[in-house]
């Protein structure tokens, strides 16, 4: 067992403990997203989720690294080749700085996905990945009734990471790396998880744990009997990189996952943003069916003859572009996102009905069980 990998497996365990994340019995979608929900994963610090992937997946099956940190699994073989892929990674915070006191200060490892993410951290408790172990910590929001009105101005309406703190209990530098606390721990908020009236959840970076396990338990259902046809599964990190150079941006792990597995056919397991008016899609109406350009693929049609079979409903979304769609759009490939939607879409409160990951995850189970027909 490698360094990394002995690492990753010792902080799993921590987190599993700590944060009161115990293990699932079966490939039931709700069981699987509440344990996978805790798991810090951000952009290149995806080795516990991906751990976690890796120990829940059938033992019965070989599991291979793409070399980024993201995993795959291949299933079946002969035509035709379909690859689906789910990103590991959401957005977060690195620890860029620890003060003198014992703070910590805070970056970005990408770009934020919205102007307004980064105020979202105002006062939100916080979870640091170590080598140790989980910390908590809560980033610092300074009394209001105490500010001048220009202060509150800087402080609160136009917060940055440059003025945020994370006061994690205590009151040196050396206390803080005692704990394990390091230059680069990736630093995120604390993973609450509300249920809703209505089969809704409501969580920090919940679409894309939802995801992740929708595709584990679609896994699950070739333990014994594999696919007609080949099918490779890919849990993919480093999705919000972008690779440079003109053009779209490109995700960095979509491409990765391109060139590696080379697909004759590309299912993008994404999120889209639910609730933002007329003509988007909307929460409880189904999965959203994404495609750059809105024309009739053999591989849209079989997912809609799937949808269909279950009296599914989907939504469209026709001309959108997301940073991994991109990455598979090229001429001789059949690419579509079937993607899950998701209200106040990256924030601290993302909103899922359980409904439409069910629909989805259906979905994707009758025609991965079809051979991914014509």
């Amino acid at each position: 067992m490698s360094e990394n990998r002995f690492r990753a497996g010792t902080l799993l365990g921590f987190f599993l403990l700590v944060l009161g994340c115990g293990f699932i019995e079966s490939a039931d979608l709700k069981s699987l997203v509440k344990d996978i929900f805790p798991i810090p994963s951000t952009t290149g610090n995806e080795d516990l989720l991906a751990g976690r992937v890796r120990s829940v997946l059938p033992k019965t099956f070989i599991v291979e690294d793409d070399g980024l940190g993201g995993l795959a699994v291949r299933l079946g073989q002969g035509e035709p080749n379909v690859v689906i892929v789910a990103a590991l990674d959401g957005y977060g915070f690195i620890v860029s700085g620890i003060t003198p006191d014992g703070y910590l200060r805070v970056d970005r490892a990408v770009p934020a996905p919205h102007a307004q993410f980064d105020g979202y951290l105002l006062g939100q408790p916080v979870v640091i990945s170590t080598r140790k172990g989980p910390v908590s910590g809560v980033v610092a929001q300074p009394a209001m009734h105490l500010l001048t009105a220009e202060v509150r101005k800087t402080v609160v309406e136009n917060f940055s990471l440059e003025n945020a703190f994370v006061d994690i209990g205590v009151r040196s530098e050396a206390e803080a790396r005692g704990k394990g606390v390091e230059i680069l721990d990736s630093l995120t908020f604390w993973p609450q998880l509300t249920e809703l009236a209505g089969e809704r959840w409501a969580g920090p970076s919940l679409g894309v744990k939802a995801l992740c396990a929708a595709l584990i338990s679609a896994a699950a259902d070739f333990e014994k009997s594999p696919p007609a046809g080949e099918i490779i599964l890919v849990w993919a990190a480093q999705t919000k990189f972008a690779l440079r150079g003109r053009g779209p941006r490109v995700s960095l792990g979509g491409a990765r996952a391109r060139n590696r597995w080379q697909p004759q056919r590309t299912i993008i397991l994404d999120i889209v943003a639910a609730g933002k008016g007329a003509g988007t899609p909307g929460l409880g109406k189904g999965p959203v069916l994404v495609q750059a350009k809105d024309a009739p693929t053999p591989l849209r049609q079989g997912l809609e003859r799937s949808a269909g079979a279950g009296g599914v409903s989907l939504q469209y979304l026709a001309g959108a572009e997301t940073p991994l769609l991109a990455a598979f759009g090229d001429a001789a490939s059949d690419v579509v996102a079937l993607a899950l939607p998701v209200q106040f879409v990256h924030t601290p409160s993302e909103i899922v009905d359980l409904k439409d990951l069910q629909a989805l995850r259906d979905i994707l189970g009758r025609f991965l069980k079809s051979g991914g027909e014509k």
